[in-house]
């Protein structure tokens, strides 16, 4: 037999008060006799013959007391081999959040720590982005606690079932408990919710564009949030806005930002009681574009020098220029250039066919905001049809000819027109520049990360939202399932049931594996010590009514 709640033996510490008040207690009588010396003689005799003089009244309250510290600390029988234990803590952002009882995380850690006695092999699994093994699977108790006060929450999400699989792979048939802060179907595994409804805003999306910047804001709690967003440049405050964010919800602002290039930082100003604080900045930027072009179609230029912290130089030998952003090269072919950034059309053509675009991709990102509507387009009747195979096609005409595609691979990022800018109209519309600008846009060279990603370097994961390699790394949150906390079971709740599912590791009964947390049921065993407890607390009764 095996206790989850030893510390509730301490109550057995009362047994030698319950007999000291037992002496204590007043049992006299009155009588009238004509003297006292001869009684006084025979108490004093009975005294020394018999100290102790134990009644079925004390055996009843020295009963009662044993059985209920024996209940309250929770006894599980156990078969002769102590039972193997996986236990997955959830560490994603939302752990970190604040509530009346301390982090989620740390509720999960103290209810955690109840699991590692009376157990055979223990597994302590991290549950962020990957699964992550905390501790050796022979570490002896000591090793797994101090496994556990190192673990700390903060990745953009938790990979439950990822966790789980390891879970089954180390410890097969082990029982399995996992620790979270949301509702998940985890078939036969214990699931252990924690924390409790909290308030929290934060950052979801954070973007720097062209001349300006987008900042969305999610919100939790029972309330509509009105917060302040700035963004600022090192010490230098470059906007401020307030952004109303209803319950549940999500609101964003936009703000203008002109030639900034570099890091920004979006901060935000939570309000009182806001649970956590690892959504309350996020990190992006721009740096200065160079570009440079052997065509010097007047149209062509006009749209890469409109677009902010953009160099423009036009050079023959463009193709082969090293150190460029982007080529814009007058040239039919990809094949055969270095590796880069190109944006490529053919030659004018001499007899050009002209043909309205009827189709194009309004989702991809180079071609967002761009209205290509009856776009008219002149194409060389010589020339070879593309092969599709690898490429994006964002562009057709009515007869599906396809007339704008892109491909990105690790050699860098390719946008192909079929005709040249001078034989179509689209140089005249907002569609031209918005397509330049999304093209630069999509050469942003800094590299962002979600909190719990591995730094490009292979240097560890993040679990702070900062700036790494002077500004080549951003790494933010920006999650909105993590910034709107889901909400444990409150005080007094039930934690919920495991959903369906197919077990990946199968769990021990639940009168052998019971839950941890404060919430979960007793054992049968505790029951029937309880029941005994109430039995001998009633004869306590009988009894000392019957002495009186």
């Amino acid at each position: 037999m095996s206790f989850l709640a030893p510390q509730a033996l301490w109550l057995l510490a009362l047994l030698p008060v319950v007999v000291l008040l037992h002496f204590l207690r007043a049992r006299r009588r009155r009588y009238d006799v004509a003297a006292l010396f001869l009684w006084r003689r025979a108490s004093a005799a009975l005294a020394r013959r018999r100290r102790f003089s134990p009644t079925w009244l004390l055996v009843a309250q020295l009963a009662f007391v044993a059985l209920a510290a024996l209940a309250l600390a929770r006894p599980v029988l156990a078969g002769g081999e102590r039972p193997d234990r996986v236990i997955v803590i959830d560490a994603s952002a939302s752990m970190a959040a604040v509530d009346a009882a301390g982090t989620r995380l740390e509720q999960a850690k103290q209810a955690a720590r109840a699991l590692l006695g009376g157990a055979g092999r223990v597994a302590l699994v991290r549950a962020g982005l990957d699964a992550r093994l905390l501790a050796p699977l022979d570490a002896d108790e000591a090793g797994l606690r101090a496994a556990l006060d190192e673990l700390s929450a903060g990745d953009a999400a938790g990979d439950l079932l990822r966790a789980l699989e390891l879970a089954g792979s180390l410890l097969p048939g082990a029982e399995v408990h996992v620790f979270t802060d949301r509702d998940a179907g985890l078939g036969a595994a214990t699931l252990h919710r924690v924390g409790g409804p909290v308030d929290n805003v934060g950052i979801s999306a954070f973007d720097v564009g062209v001349g300006q910047a987008f900042v969305a804001v999610v919100a939790s709690g029972a309330r509509p949030a009105e917060v302040e967003v700035s963004l600022w440049q090192g010490e230098r405050e470059l906007a401020r806005g307030t952004v109303l964010v209803p319950s549940g919800g999500s609101g964003s602002v936009t703000f203008p930002l002109g030639d900034v290039s570099g890091v920004v930082e979006a901060r935000l100003t939570p309000p009182p009681g806001d649970a956590l604080a690892l959504d309350d900045v996020a990190f992006a930027g721009r740096r200065a574009l160079s570009v440079v072009s052997n065509d010097d179609h007047a149209p062509l230029l006009r749209a890469l020098t409109a677009v902010p912290l953009t160099q423009v130089g036009v050079a023959t030998d463009a193709a082969f220029r090293p150190g460029a952003d982007l080529k814009v090269l007058r040239r039919a072919s990809p094949e055969g250039l270095p590796p880069g950034n190109y944006l490529l059309f053919p030659p004018p053509a001499a007899e050009p066919d002209f043909r309205l675009v009827r189709d194009w991709d309004r989702v991809d990102p180079l071609t967002r905001f761009v209205d290509l509507r009856d776009v008219v387009v002149g194409l060389d009747p010589s020339a070879e049809a593309w092969d599709e195979e690898g490429w994006r096609v964002l562009a057709r005409t009515a007869d599906l000819t396809p007339v704008m595609r892109a491909r990105q691979d690790e050699n860098g990022l390719v946008l192909q027109l079929a005709f040249h800018p001078s034989q179509s109209d689209v140089v005249l519309r907002p569609a031209f520049p918005a397509l330049v600008a999304n093209l630069l846009g999509a050469l942003d060279a800094t590299t962002r990360l979600r909190l719990g990603e591995p730094l490009p370097d292979g240097a560890g994961a993040v679990l702070e939202p900062g700036v790494y390699a002077d500004g080549a790394v951003f790494a933010s949150l920006l999650a909105a399932d993590e910034s709107r906390l889901p909400a444990g079971p409150t005080a007094g709740q039930a934690p919920a049931a495991p959903g369906p599912g197919a077990p990946v590791a199968e769990a021990a009964p639940a009168a052998s594996a019971p839950a941890a947390s404060v919430d979960d049921a007793p054992s049968p065993l505790a029951l029937a010590l309880l029941g005994l407890a109430a039995a001998a607390l009633l004869l306590e009764w009988i009894l000392f009514s019957g002495s009186r």
